[in-house]
């Protein structure tokens, strides 16, 4: 992960500090022994608007399409159309011209130098102060004509009304990985920087069932590292002994649907003891504060960290059948006594198992399920009730004399989440089921709500990070001209 701190000394262009920005042209110099002169010449082509008003605040010159060829970010202040924000352009070095596949307009503080630019292997990122307490970062990477977020990184200060003088805040740091799906959260202390909580995990995006996802958009984990191994790490070989090939979620108004191709080259299953099984385990947090992380407290109260077992965890555990079966045994718990609802629920609880292989040989296992929402205590999918919200937000935004937000309607932080935990216990001798490993997709501890990743639930027409087609533009003109 690309720390912020690294990132601010990056970015500043040593001649901007003591100026109002630069003229693109006045850069030649600079970049003599990076560009040839033509290359140069089609920065002008590649960012035609207003070109000699454009003022340089940052910049940053990297190989971020991974082609070995040196690129260009670059942020830009117009001068003759003056607001509290810059553009930032990635221009792409292609076939000796400089491309513009990304703009994308960046609102600072106090100056425009507050919007960094750096590139570190592949990837090219973009610093955004919005006041003393709140920072982000974007990282990109430029491949096959898309233009791909690759991670977030967002610190702020958050209050603590409850606390008084310099201990009334702690901050907050949430790193998302949008091709790998990893996240990273922290809170800690403002007062001394001592860490309160850190939690790693894999985030499932779970998108409608059935809906095409546009590639570059992460929608599936895959795990063969030793890093979430929560037991028996000493009895797992490699990983063909016990890893997750593939898993993925997705949803529609009544379930959420659980996919898991596991790699395994020895699989049991079909005894009566599920413990000599092979098996895979399901954990649910249907939490219902604002944040999963913390107590339901009175208002105006220290929020208390949710470090044990409450009332909103629910397991379903799948052991795998015996070889000429596919219906493998479903046993389910919870925290509470389950409610009517709940127990009618249970009884729709859905799963099937095949046996992989490779060259005739058995080299793991793949499980699809499905849990009705009802069964996490849900009166229906999270989704319907925030896509309606979202909708009449969007109309009472869109009423005359009604003033819009300048960030997007829709926020990723803002989609419904699920507490979420897969779970896979390999057995490698039935005879001794206590020898089994267990690989998680966080850092699991069943009884700690805080230590489980999570399920989001994107809506209708959004998508799990960004992607930018380059050659939408292209191909739309040329389907306009060709009448359609």
């Amino acid at each position: 992960m690309r720390r912020i701190l690294v990132l601010i000394a990056a970015i500043i262009l040593p001649s901007l500090a003591m100026a109002q920005g630069m003229p693109i042209d006045s850069l030649d110099g600079r970049f003599d022994s990076v560009f040839t002169p033509s290359l140069r010449a089609s920065i002008k082509e590649a960012i035609p608007e207003d070109y000699d008003a454009q003022r340089v605040w940052g910049l940053a010159i990297g190989d971020f399409s991974n082609d070995t060829l040196p690129d260009l970010a670059i942020s830009l202040f117009n001068t003759s159309h003056p607001k509290q924000e810059v553009t930032v352009h990635l221009l792409v070095n292609e076939n000796g011209k400089f491309h513009d596949v990304f703009q994308k307009k960046y609102t600072y503080f106090e100056t425009p130098i507050e919007v960094g630019l750096t590139t570190d292997g592949s990837v090219v990122s973009v610093l955004q102060k919005f006041d003393e307490s709140h920072w982000r970062q974007e990282g990109y990477s430029y491949y096959a004509g898309d233009l791909m977020m690759i991670d977030e990184l967002e610190t702020r200060k958050e209050d603590i009304p409850a606390l008084m003088g310099k201990d009334k805040a702690m901050a907050h740091d949430l790193y998302r990985n949008y091709e790998n799906l990893r996240t990273k959260e922290s809170f800690f202390s403002t007062k001394d920087n001592q860490t309160m909580l850190h939690s790693e995990f894999y985030t499932f995006p779970a998108y409608s069932r059935l809906r095409y996802v546009y590639p570059g958009y992460g929608h599936d984990m895959s795990d063969n590292s030793e890093q979430f191994i929560a037991k028996g790490g000493s009895f797992r070989r490699d990983a063909k002994d016990c890893s997750i090939r593939r898993a993925l979620a997705a949803y529609d108004d009544e379930y959420i649907y659980i996919s898991v191709s596991v790699r395994d080259d020895q699989v049991w299953g079909g005894d009566e003891k599920m413990e000599k099984n092979d098996r895979v385990s399901l954990w649910f947090d249907a939490f219902n504060t604002d944040s999963r992380y913390f107590t339901k407290e009175k208002k105006g109260s220290i929020p208390q960290f949710r470090t044990k077992t409450d009332s909103t965890i629910y397991n379903v555990t799948f052991s795998l059948p015996a070889v000429l079966s596919t219906t493998p045994r479903v046993a389910a718990s919870s925290v509470v006594a389950l409610s009517d609802v709940q127990r009618e629920a249970l009884g729709n609880i859905r799963a099937t198992v095949i046996r992989d292989t490779a060259n005739g040989v058995v080299n793991g296992y793949t499980l699809k399920a499905r849990i009705p929402f009802a069964y996490l205590g849900y009166e229906g999918n999270p989704i319907n009730s925030y896509e309606t919200r979202a909708a009449e937000q969007l109309f009472n935004e869109s009423k005359p004399g009604k003033k819009k937000r300048t960030n997007d309607l829709i926020e990723r932080e803002d989609y419904p989440a699920i507490g979420f935990t897969l779970v896979v216990n390999d057995v490698d001798d039935p005879n001794h089921p206590e020898e089994f490993t267990q690989q998680a997709t966080s850092s699991f501890d069943p009884d700690n709500p805080t230590s489980f990743g999570e399920i989001v639930l994107v809506p209708t027409g959004a998508f799990y990070g960004e992607v930018y087609p380059t050659y939408t533009k292209e191909l739309t003109d040329q389907l306009i001209k060709a009448g359609f």
